[in-house]
């Protein structure tokens, strides 16, 4: 029998879509050969099969449920503070200097684990973004630092060692063209290459791994959100396919309930269709010799939690991670009963 692969698709609001259903996945006791990823997916991937903090897999899966912010302060102030952080050399400085004060590390472990806890340490955090400095100015390159807290949440080193295939894409700027990144070569500088969403975040500066020369990157999942590239062309034993499309859904694309919301619709809605378009490219062009089998998972988002399927409060967060999980429960009990052990 083939390899079995599975493909982990951009969406960073709605990611927990995705943790719940590899949850599920993991828990049934389904194996990936192979994981082929974009954006999003990327992390999702990492903390599945490298989670780092002396995490299990599901333990690691379910704490993307902790990059929500706290429903009492995001019905106030809907932007994610954990994720967006302010750039520069200045705030650096400043976020390793707040993670080195001993007071704010025992006010998460102490208090943690209680929905007062969870809210009081949200509140912490507001408070120590807000007073962060940066030189923010419109010369910046993005909004945003790059992403966080890679290094604490993935152990690069159990990557290289996974027997597992692995890959996330980016797109290199400075050669213009798009490329995928394998397990071996991926540090955490290429995670962010590969997170690095335009105008959200600076392009990021990494090793190429074929010229061997460093290259500014942009996110794959901006070009190519779902990265079924690397499979055909580092992978022709795989013979069967798992994907999690978390964008490739027209219900996502709505009115929008107010400014903001507007300004987030403005990314996603290009990337539904950039991620339908790559299935049916794939199957087009792809999967016609060898023929591969594909198992797309539903995600069946009720109607009426539409409308903020895309906010990062903290219950969205902890119901998506609650769909995706239902959701892969009845794939497998249904079209994806063959991908189950014997």
């Amino acid at each position: 029998m083939g390899k079995t692969a599975l493909v982990l698709g951009g969406g960073a609001p709605n990611a927990t879509l995705m943790s719940g259903a590899l949850a599920a996945f993991s828990e049934a006791g389904v194996h990936f050969d192979v994981i082929s990823t974009a954006g999003a997916g990327a992390l999702i991937g990492l903390l599945y099969l490298a989670p780092g903090g002396g995490k299990t897999p599901a333990e690691a899966l379910r704490s993307t449920i902790e990059m929500g912010v706290a429903d009492a302060i995001y019905e106030h102030f809907p932007v994610n503070y954990k994720v967006f952080q302010k750039p520069g050399a200045i705030a650096d400085a400043y976020r390793t200097l707040a993670m080195m004060n001993p007071f704010a590390r025992q006010l998460e472990e102490t208090y943690g684990d209680t929905a007062m806890g969870k809210l009081f340490g949200d509140w912490m955090k507001l408070m120590l973004a807000g007073s962060c400095p940066t030189d923010l100015n419109p010369k910046s390159l993005g909004l945003c630092a790059s992403v966080p807290f890679l290094e604490a949440t993935v152990d690069f080193d159990a990557l290289a060692a996974s027997p597992t295939g692995f890959y996330v894409n980016a797109y290199n700027i400075t050669h213009r063209k798009m490329q995928s990144f394998a397990k071996q070569d991926i540090t955490p500088d290429h995670c962010r290459a590969a997170l690095a969403y335009p105008f959200l975040y600076p392009p990021h500066p990494a090793r190429d791994p074929e010229s061997k020369a460093e290259c500014l990157y942009y996110e794959g999942a901006a070009h190519d959100c779902l990265n079924y590239k690397a499979l055909v062309e580092n992978e022709p034993e795989v013979t069967r396919i798992v994907v999690f499309d978390v964008l490739g859904a027209d219900a996502l694309m709505r009115a929008p309930r107010d400014l903001y919301d507007a300004w987030l619709l403005s990314i996603i809605v290009p990337m539904v269709a950039i991620a339908q378009d790559d299935t049916k490219l794939f199957k087009a062009l792809y999967n016609s010799n060898p023929v591969r089998e594909l198992f797309q998972v539903p995600f069946d988002i009720p109607e009426a939690h539409l409308p903020a399927a895309l906010d990062w409060s903290r219950s969205n967060l902890e119901t998506l991670f609650q769909i995706g999980y239902e959701s892969a429960q009845r794939y497998l009990a249904a079209d994806g009963a063959v991908l189950l052990p014997a």
